[in-house]
């Protein structure tokens, strides 16, 4: 008798537990009721303004709309379903710690200040070798003027003195020119030793760089969904951070499939993959993997 009534009571539990999961999907089910949402907290220090927030969320929404073929998110000022854009800066901490522990923040410093000094030094070195093909070329043009006035006096029996001595000026400019021409060559080419070895170096910290931070993605990548932006079951989508625009939308309609009643997939270029990515430019399209989850969601077959 009471393993029937335990058995009983746990049976009564699940049934409850399994009419409330359904009766939430119905409430927002985008086959059956639009969801409507408004801005909660807006925090400026992202750079943006809150209309150009709306108008990437709109963009966020079309991603599943679009398949759908009508409105399934519908912006109501007064909505309970809030979408915050959070600045908090104790994630930015987390990361520099987690980055400093990790040995990252001072190979990343090493690299930053490499890069600078090699840009700069290529820079100056481009201005250089620029300047000498300018000085070069009107050299080669003087050289050729200076040239056939000397043949053209030659062939008459030689110049007037005036001439004579304008010939003779330019030709001790010549002289001096090439020699000064010269000594850049020597002058490039050793910046050109220089710049070669600095590349060098800026490449082998690179490496060194990109084979920690590959280290670094693998222990704490798993956590970059939750940082950058996040669902909650009590009515909120709270952004945290994003680079470009195409990474807020694509996070935003990440968020707007949990919000719907969907799950993570397992396509790493899925939009509801469980990590999204970051600095992505391409434009966002769903996988068959999203679709099933949509259709599943919606109850379509």
């Amino acid at each position: 008798m009471k393993k029937k009534f335990f058995y009983g009571a746990f049976s009564l539990i699940l049934i409850g537990a399994s009419a409330y999961f359904i009766y939430q999907n119905i409430s927002i089910n985008p086959c059956k009721k639009a969801l409507k949402y408004s801005i909660g907290r807006f925090d400026k220090e992202f750079g943006i303004s809150e209309v150009e927030f709306k108008s990437y969320i709109a963009k966020a929404e079309q991603v599943w709309e679009e398949v759908l073929a009508r409105d399934i998110f519908i912006y109501e000022p007064d909505a309970d379903f809030k979408i915050n854009l959070i600045y908090d800066e104790r994630q930015l901490e987390t990361i520099q710690k987690q980055k400093t522990e990790f040995g990252l923040s001072v190979i990343e410093d090493s690299f930053k200040k490499l890069d600078t000094q090699f840009n700069l030094f290529k820079n100056n070195y481009e201005v250089k070798v620029e300047n000498y093909e300018n000085a070069l070329a009107d050299f080669q043009d003087r050289k050729s003027t200076y040239e056939t006035k000397v043949l053209e006096w030659n062939s008459r029996g030689g110049a007037p003195k005036n001439i004579f001595e304008s010939l003779e000026a330019e030709r001790i400019y010549l002289n001096s020119e090439a020699s000064r021409l010269n000594a850049e060559v020597s002058s490039i080419n050793t910046m050109t030793r220089q710049l070669n070895t600095l590349l060098e170096e800026r490449n082998k910290k690179a490496s060194e760089y990109n084979r920690v931070a590959k280290s670094y993605n693998e222990k704490y990548g798993e956590g970059l969904e939750f940082n950058q932006a996040e669902y909650n079951s009590g009515g909120q989508i709270n952004v945290y951070q994003f680079n470009t625009k195409t990474d807020l939308i694509l996070a935003l309609a990440h968020e707007f499939g949990h919000a719907l009643g969907m799950d993570h997939v397992e396509n790493p270029n899925s939009v509801m993959y469980y990590l999204t990515d970051t600095n992505t430019e391409t434009a966002i399209v769903l996988t068959p993997e999203d679709l099933a989850e949509l259709k599943r969601v919606c109850g379509i077959k």
